[in-house]
């Protein structure tokens, strides 16, 4: 599995922000403020960037746009900040394609198990024509336009008492998948036994033997220290989900076009710290699971889960509302 070069990432986020206009300042005569919330820890890579936007809001509107933040689910989870980006009772969030598909089903393509070739591939998609054309659909249907696109990184499966080295392993184990329809089907056509938790679930859930396993990537579990209850590490590399920085439509609609051109300009700027921090970390992390997490890490054939997720591929393939955003990922391989 290729990992994404730091020059990459860079010259992706650098031709956004050559793009842009210099920074205007935001005058008013009284601050516009806003509220962000998501639901990482802030050791995150994403609340770092978070951090940031909200820094370069401050600076480059001269203080006119104050935005609060919120990390680690004090507004909510994941799902429930997305119901308050959809009421317009918040404003910004981060998000996960998983999350999204439960309010647009469309944002599944994204999803779809082993569809990335590599984070290359799923760099030059959302920095292309895919952007536009998901906030076509998300914006009218959920509330969801996104303004900056982060790297999270290839998921991969963790389990504590069983050791995965093929997929017969996988058979019957309680795997912990986020609440989206694609990821039970796909941890159930590997034979797995998908438990639908909130993500701050896992941690207990594991200790108390409620799951056997769960899966994600490297950033969000080395920061929730989930690999402090947990054995093995499975380099699966099945699904690498869109993340990104979203503003509330009903915000975005509410704003003097000075105000949008700033935060524009500061989600572009986020983006460059998000990805630049996650694409540094990304080998380092997946070192420290064995070397300091003390997992046991196994690298199985994935062929033979390629195989067995394909009828998954196509029964989701066939729920799309458009091929459009589909093609756009192909045309971009």
């Amino acid at each position: 599995m290729k990992h994404i070069s730091r020059r990459t990432a860079f010259k992706f986020a650098g031709a956004a922000a050559a793009t842009l206009a210099a920074p205007a300042i935001l005058r008013a005569q009284s601050a516009i403020r806003l509220r962000y919330g998501h639901s990482q820890a802030i050791e995150h890579s994403t609340h770092a960037a978070a951090q940031a936007f909200v820094e370069k809001v401050a600076e480059l509107s001269d203080g006119g746009i104050q935005v609060d933040l919120f990390p680690n689910n004090q507004l909510g989870v994941d799902r429930e900040l997305q119901g308050m980006i959809e009421t317009g009772a918040l404003d910004f969030t981060h998000t996960n394609s998983a999350t999204l598909a439960g309010f647009v089903p469309d944002a599944n393509v994204m999803n779809f198990p082993f569809i990335w070739q590599d984070a290359d591939h799923y760099l030059r998609t959302v920095d292309g024509e895919f952007s536009a054309a998901l906030n076509e659909i998300t914006a009218p249907a959920s509330g969801h336009r996104f303004i900056a696109w982060w790297f999270d990184g290839f998921r991969n499966v963790y389990t504590r008492g069983r050791e995965v080295k093929a997929l017969a392993d996988m058979s019957g184990l309680k795997i912990r998948s986020p609440q989206s329809p694609i990821f039970v089907e796909t941890f159930r056509a590997l034979g797995a036994n998908p438990t639908p938790l909130a993500f701050p679930e896992i941690y207990s859930s594991l200790e108390a033997g409620v799951i056997d396993g769960f899966e994600g990537s490297n950033g969000i579990i080395w920061a929730s220290k989930l690999q402090e209850v947990t054995n093995f590490r499975v380099v699966t590399g099945h699904i690498m989900v869109g993340f990104g920085l979203v503003i509330a439509q009903k915000t975005h609609d509410r704003l003097p076009q000075e105000a949008r051109d700033v935060i524009s300009q500061a989600a572009v700027h986020a983006q460059t710290v998000q990805r630049g921090l996650q694409v540094a970390s990304e080998d380092e992390l997946a070192s420290l699971f064995v070397e300091e997490g003390g997992l046991t890490e196994n690298r199985p054939d994935l062929a033979e889960f390629r195989a067995a997720v394909q009828p998954v591929i196509e029964k989701f393939s066939a729920d799309l509302g458009t091929d459009k955003l589909l093609n756009l990922i192909n045309a971009a391989a």
